[in-house]
Formats: C-alpha cells, sequence, structure tokens
C-alpha cells in the first residue's frame, strides 16, 4: 500500500504544478485540476468581472466567499466580493467589504482603486488622496490613473490645503505630483504657493531645488516672470541668498544650474567651462578654454529680471593668449530679441582687466532679458577657430 500512496502524492504534486502553471493564462482549467488554487480562484472572478461575457453574480458571489473561507487573512477574498456586490448595485456591502479588505492588507490595490474613485465621485478628496498616497507607494506605474485627481484637488480651494498638506509629506511620488501640477494652467497657482509657503523640512529635502526650478520654469513659460522671479528670490537657501543681485552669482562661486534664473552653460566639444572655485586656489571664477574649433553663442547664460531704467554692466576679465576671430562678447537682451548691450572681451593676453558698458532697459517690451557670452559664429567653418583661454572674475549689473 506505501507504493500506492507514493503514487497517489506524486500524482497530487503533478496536478497542483500544472495547477499553478496555468493559474494565470487559464484559471478555470488550473481551478478543475486544484479547487484549493486560491490564485486560481481569484483570477477566474476577476477575468469574469473583467470580461464581455454575462456573468452568473450568485456564481461569482460563491467563488469570491469560498476564497475568504480557504484564506480568512487573504484580503483580496473580500475585494473580490466587494467587487461581486458592486456589480449587483449593492454599493454599501461593497464598500463596506473594500474597507475590510484594507483591514486585512493597506495596500490591496482593488479596494484601494475603488474606494479611491467612489471617495472622488462623492467629492471626498481627502479619502481619494489618502487611498491614493498608499496605491503609489506600493504600485508606482499606476501614476496615469490617478493624474486627475491631484489636478482638481489643486484647482479646489476647499481640498489643496489637503493636499499641499500631503505633499509637504515628502512621499515619494513628490516629485512627478509638482511636475504634472507645473504643467497643468489651473494648478500653476497652487504649486507656486505650496512651493513659497514650503517649510524648512521640505527645503532641505534632495529634490528641493528641482522642484523649485521646475515650477519657476513653469511660471516663466506662462509668462508670469514677476511671480516666477519672487519665487525664485524667496526660495533661496541662506548660503544662496547671498548671492543674490541683478545678476545672480556675479561671482561664478557656484557651479551651473537649472534654474531659470541662475548660470547654465552649454556644453559642445568647442569649449571647456567650468564655474567655481579652482581645486588649488580656491578662488572662483568663469573659466573658458577654448579647443580649437568654432564656437557659436550662447556658450554662458542667465536670464534678469530687470525694472526699466539705465545700467552699467561691469566685467572684471583676464585672457591668456586668446584668439578669437569672430568676436568674444557679454551681451544683454530682450526676450522679445532686441540687443540692450554688447560688451566686448579683448584678443591677446590681459590680466584682470575691468571692462564695463552703459545701457537702458526701455518701459515696455522687455519684461525679461538675457545676459549671455557670446560670439558672432553663425557656421561651422575652421577659419572661425577658437584658441587660448579667457577668464571672467566677476559680472555686476548696476543701477544708475
Amino acid at each position: 500500500m506505501l507504493w500506492l500512496a507514493s503514487i497517489i502524492g506524486i500524482c497530487v504534486l503533478c496536478l497542483n504544478a500544472v495547477s499553478r502553471t496555468n493559474e494565470t493564462t487559464d484559471p478555470g482549467l488550473s481551478l478543475a485540476l486544484n479547487p484549493f488554487n486560491t490564485e486560481a480562484r481569484v483570477n477566474a472572478v476577476t477575468a469574469a468581472l473583467n470580461g464581455t461575457e454575462p456573468v452568473e453574480l450568485e456564481y461569482l458571489s460563491g467563488m469570491a466567499r469560498a476564497a475568504i473561507g480557504m484564506s480568512r487573512a487573504d484580503a483580496r477574498g473580500y475585494s473580490l466580493l466587494g467587487a461581486v456586490q458592486e456589480r449587483a448595485g449593492d454599493h454599501a456591502a461593497a464598500q463596506m467589504l473594500y474597507r475590510l479588505a484594507l483591514e486585512h492588507s493597506k495596500t490591496e490595490l482593488h479596494a484601494l482603486l475603488r474606494l479611491a474613485e467612489i471617495s472622488l465621485a462623492s467629492s471626498d478628496i481627502v479619502g481619494a488622496i489618502d487611498n491614493i498616497d498608499l496605491i503609489l507607494r506600493r504600485w508606482p506605474d499606476y501614476w496615469s490613473k490617478v493624474e486627475a485627481i491631484f489636478v482638481a484637488a489643486a484647482g479646489d480651494a476647499a481640498t489643496s490645503t489637503v493636499l499641499a498638506n500631503k505633499l509637504d509629506e515628502l512621499p515619494p511620488w513628490r516629485g512627478r505630483a509638482i511636475a504634472l501640477l507645473s504643467r497643468a494652467p489651473t494648478a500653476l497657482g497652487f504649486v507656486r504657493n505650496l512651493m513659497a509657503a514650503a517649510p524648512a523640512s521640505v527645503r532641505a529635502a534632495p529634490g528641493w531645488g528641482a522642484e523649485r526650478d521646475t515650477v519657476i520654469g513653469a511660471l516663466a513659460t506662462a509668462k508670469a516672470y514677476g511671480d516666477a522671479y519672487g519665487l525664485f528670490l524667496s526660495s533661496l537657501r541662506a548660503e544662496e541668498s547671498e548671492l543674490a543681485a541683478y545678476v545672480f552669482d556675479g561671482g561664478f562661486t557656484r557651479p551651473p544650474s537649472r534654474s531659470y534664473f541662475g548660470w547654465r552653460v552649454q556644453r559642445t566639444g568647442a569649449t571647456d567651462i567650468s564655474l567655481g572655485p579652482v581645486a588649488r586656489s580656491g578662488a572662483s571664477g568663469l573659466r573658458v578654454r577654448f579647443l580649437d574649433s568654432p564656437v557659436r553663442p550662447g556658450m554662458v547664460s542667465q536670464n534678469l529680471l530687470l525694472p526699466f531704467g539705465r545700467y552699467r554692466l561691469n566685467v572684471e576679465a583676464s585672457s591668456m593668449a586668446a584668439k578669437t576671430p569672430k568676436g568674444l562678447f557679454w551681451r544683454v537682451r530682450c526676450s522679445e530679441g532686441l540687443q540692450l548691450a554688447r560688451l566686448d572681451v579683448p584678443q591677446g593676453n590681459a590680466t584682470r582687466t575691468t571692462l564695463e558698458l552703459e545701457f537702458e532697459v526701455p518701459a515696455s517690451g522687455c519684461a525679461v532679458q538675457t545676459l549671455s557670452l557670446d560670439t558672432d559664429v553663425m557656421t561651422d567653418s575652421w577659419r572661425d577657430r577658437y584658441q587660448g583661454e579667457v577668464r571672467f572674475d566677476t559680472i555686476a549689473i548696476i543701477r544708475l
């Protein structure tokens, strides 16, 4: 009889193995092979509810209840039974079962999604956001299903505070939410206020700078230049606020950034550009080494917000065997294209030369300006090869 028991045991193991293999692709067959396969039972009920064929709700209810009976700690059984009850029209029972599922597992996906959708439909944004937070922490790929809820919450005065408080808790999806809200015209004011009022704990978080730059860039794109610049100034850290002036960080003490109002560098094979302190001496500055190639305009630039009036552009420059066949100059121009100033940098060799030029910002048609280090090179002709090196210790714009 031992040999018979062994054969039966082997057959059971084989049936179980085949059942496990088919529990996703053919859950009906899987259940026929092993009626105790909970995974197959869950998949079978889910497939029936999501299918296009008519379903027998009483049969599916029995399947879900059987899943609960086999494993009372498995939240999926309660969630499935809730889905069946909801399909039958008993919404109160469905919500009770969804909540019961979450008592067993706070990350039961179907229950979370349905309760979030129900909360949103009943204008319970607080409940929707709480459920979405749990969803995104566990399943970040479900982002597209919840984007609309964030935009709706941000645009409603009654719910924006709830969303702001949740974002200030620094959930892992905060950066994606801020990027999303920055692109939504109805939410741009909300995200601007969120960044302006951010507590110290948020400003100290690793992603703070990138988030701030995203919002400032969105405000500038919307031509809300005053709001963009105001947010830039109010969100500077203590060590950054010391660098604030008409030209931010005019001493080139920090590396380039992606900020709309910070130094930006265009990396090409024609130049070797560095900002910040030199490793050996510790002295700061902007250093441009030319690599014997034509150099296009805009290698270094920064956006400005100058009130109308008269100004002086002041630059301290040094050059070492600089050869600039199509010129090298600092330029100030309006975003609309009008050139306000061009300050040429001499070729050859020079040490700590002061260059100055006065210019005027008009009262209209020049809402934002760009300060850039440019050339007149328009084509990549090898006759326009730039050589040598230039260094800028400071650059400043002074109102007269």
